[in-house]
């Protein structure tokens, strides 16, 4: 009867090191996506603030104008 020792798989070994190897790539493609995502909330963030700010003075810019041309209106309407 024939004994089998118990060397390692050179072909194993390489496949464990692939993968470990794809494992770390896909630890870090995870990070940088993950950085990513909050990169894109924080401008995304930063643009609702700022189109919250154009709304703002759109408004008051149409009470603006709203309010001269009711002046005008009434200094036509008087004769003036």
């Amino acid at each position: 009867m024939t004994t089998l020792s118990a060397q390692p798989d050179p072909a194993a070994e390489t496949g464990q090191a692939e993968l470990n190897l794809q494992t770390e790539e896909a630890k870090a493609t995870v990070q940088e996506i993950r950085a990513e995502n909050a990169a894109l909330k924080e401008a995304e963030q930063v643009a609702e603030a700022q189109a919250e700010v154009v709304v703002e003075q759109a408004q008051q810019l149409t009470e603006a104008v709203e309010e001269v041309l009711e002046g005008l209106k009434a200094k036509s309407g008087s004769g003036i």
